[in-house]
């Protein structure tokens, strides 16, 4: 059984809102944390994809905010959450 779906029976079976609180709390600490080290990995000019409304969208980072990274794609710029991102290694 993967780690996911342990984690699904085990919130299947918490009953007081508290342990949910505590356990969204910690969620949103990790997307944090992935959203930080994300945006250090990153510098203007990477290249970088993501999943979003209009499917898989390739891009360059034009911008780097302090949750958000600006995209420039073949669609315009676009303001995508550092979580979402991917950084595509560069081919020389």
């Amino acid at each position: 059984m993967k780690a996911y779906e342990q984690a699904i029976e085990a919130i299947n079976r918490m009953d007081d809102p508290s342990e949910l609180r505590d356990l969204f709390d910690a969620i949103r600490l990790r997307q944090t944390f992935i959203g930080n080290k994300t945006i250090r990995q990153l510098m203007v000019g990477d290249t970088v994809s993501y999943q979003g409304r209009n499917g898989y969208t390739k891009g360059r980072v034009h911008k780097i905010n302090r949750k958000y990274v600006v995209v420039d794609t073949p669609n315009g710029k676009w303001r995508v959450p550092a979580t979402m991102l991917t950084k595509e290694e560069a081919y020389a």
